[in-house]
């Protein structure tokens, strides 16, 4: 499955509207998870999940329903296929503050991976239509459109609908990170245009991000060179 950025936060204790900035409410029985649950998000981001294991749960020890280091377990379950685990994390941090679209968008991308395509779109749908604020926004438009291009389901696909969704991501992040361009090249891919695929691609490999995803972005250039499909992992 397509690995996202983490999105690094402390502790909401209210649930606040989607479009509004996370109000940060941290008791002071919560910041030494704050702290374990930062360095198990950095952990992932370097792939030594081991460590973010370790951190993971010292935070959760600490503070066992602290939801951001739910959040980070189950983008960890997710790394290692552990599908339920990542659910049931994702489920509980939706209940604490409904309005964490990550989690939201973890739990359709994990669906989409176990094949429940139908539940996974009413969620990529729902996400955008409550327009959540700006970097949630662009991540929806973003995990939609990789969804349209990619899945291996030829009745979810819609290559058109894909290079829409992919183009307002890149719109919202200004045209300068490396995952909406990856993700819209791979959707004009889908659309058979392959000068544009690999047009966009070698803008998101010049992307000043770029060398987080630097594997995945050369792939993808392989195969559209080849005039093959990307296809959901």
């Amino acid at each position: 499955m397509r690995l996202f950025p983490l999105i690094l936060i402390l502790f909401s204790a209210v649930a606040a509207l989607a479009n509004e900035p996370t109000r940060i409410v941290v008791s002071r029985w919560d910041w030494a998870a704050a702290k374990f649950d930062r360095d198990a998000e950095n952990d992932l981001r370097r792939g030594n999940l081991e460590s973010a294991r370790r951190n993971i749960a010292e935070a959760l020890r600490r503070a066992p329903m602290f939801w951001p280091a739910l959040y980070t377990r189950a983008c960890l379950a997710s790394r290692e296929g552990k599908w339920d685990q990542a659910i049931r994390d994702c489920n509980e941090v939706l209940r604490q503050y409904s309005a964490y679209v990550p989690a939201a968008l973890l739990r359709a991308r994990i669906n989409a991976a176990l094949g429940n395509y139908s539940a996974a779109r009413k969620e990529f749908d729902h996400v955008i239509e409550i327009q959540p604020r700006r970097e949630f926004y662009a991540m929806a438009f973003d995990v939609r459109a990789w969804f349209r291009a990619t899945c291996s389901e030829a009745s979810f696909r819609n290559p058109q609908g894909a290079v829409d969704d992919a183009k307002k991501a890149c719109t919202i992040t200004q045209w300068k990170e490396a995952n909406p361009l990856d993700t819209l090249a791979t959707a004009y891919d889908a659309a058979g245009d392959f000068d544009s695929a690999g047009r966009y691609e070698q803008q998101a490999m010049g992307a000043s991000d770029a060398n987080e995803i630097s594997p995945t972005l050369q792939e993808h250039m392989a195969l559209f060179k080849q005039r093959r499909p990307v296809r959901m992992k």
